[in-house]
């Protein structure tokens, strides 16, 4: 199991226990001043973690190494995710206190966008938290027809990352000051500073807790597994026309799965594979 597992829920997946989601967390003022910092320097584009991210790219190999290991411990304390399956997405939601829709940061910073179509805080709820509102709204200065702060049930939620996931993207947990999460999102490998963080070999998520393996058997060989892995962890060896999951770059994060007409992915437990057990 990931790290947060053992440090923060009892040996079991960290992001099951309800604790993590709890009003106290969010009650705290230093995290919900940390919340609404994020939003506005992400946002608006003074990010420091991307600076950082260009100036240990341009350093030697070593330095950039221990550059990488301060930022990601840094972030293991402040804003980490964890790749999630749909599964697991289900009962996430069944935890949150609230779930509300929310304009994207990555997305703003990355493409300009300023809708609200792929992200979702937990326990934020924009209308009570008013300086975490105020945020949003001085960083996405939306216009009189955005509806921003959409209010859903677990099973409209629920809905929207099925449909989210047949167009490929990835479901991702954040925590704001760890343990507290707060935030469920939507990512693709364009628009997330976190994948674009990954691909520099910052690692800012943990892998999920499972490994995608493939019944030879069933594949009909299709290649749509391959469209849609973010993490290049699907090959297709030429000699028997199937698709191949590499287990120490999957990701767990089922897209594939979803992807296959003829259902011959499966997602295991991470912890009981042999190449893959160690690998977070």
């Amino acid at each position: 199991m990931c790290r947060f597992c053992h440090q923060h829920g009892e040996g079991k997946k960290w992001y099951l226990r309800a604790e993590n989601y709890s009003e106290e967390l969010i009650s705290d003022m230093r995290r919900r001043r940390f919340i609404a910092d994020f939003i506005k320097k992400t946002a608006q584009g003074s990010f420091e973690l991307e600076k950082e991210l260009l100036r240990a790219g341009q350093a030697p190999s070593v330095l950039k190494n221990l550059g990488f290991s301060v930022i990601e411990k840094r972030q293991r304390r402040d804003h980490y995710g964890q790749v999630v399956p749909i599964e697991d997405v289900e009962k996430v939601l069944a935890l949150a206190n609230s779930i509300v829709r929310v304009p994207c940061v990555c997305r703003k910073k990355t493409t300009g966008r300023t809708d609200n179509s792929f992200c979702f805080g937990l326990g934020i709820d924009a209308e009570k938290l008013l300086d975490i509102k105020e945020a949003f709204l001085e960083s996405f200065r939306p216009g009189p027809e955005e509806h921003l702060f959409e209010r859903l049930t677990a099973a409209e939620a629920l809905d929207l990352h099925r449909s989210f996931e047949g167009k490929g993207l990835i479901h991702t947990l954040w925590t704001f000051k760890t343990p507290f999460i707060g935030g469920l999102c939507n990512c693709d490998r364009s628009d997330c500073l976190a994948m674009t963080a990954y691909r520099h070999g910052l690692q800012l998520f943990f892998r999920g807790e499972y490994v995608a393996e493939i019944d030879l058997q069933s594949c009909a060989g299709c290649r749509s597994c391959l469209d849609v892995c973010l993490f290049g962890a699907i090959g297709f060896p030429d000699s028997n026309k199937k698709a191949s999951i590499d287990p120490q770059l999957c990701q767990g994060c089922g897209v594939c799965r979803s992807a296959c007409e003829f259902e011959a992915i499966t997602l295991n437990p991470r912890n009981s594979h042999p190449l893959a057990s160690n690998l977070w």
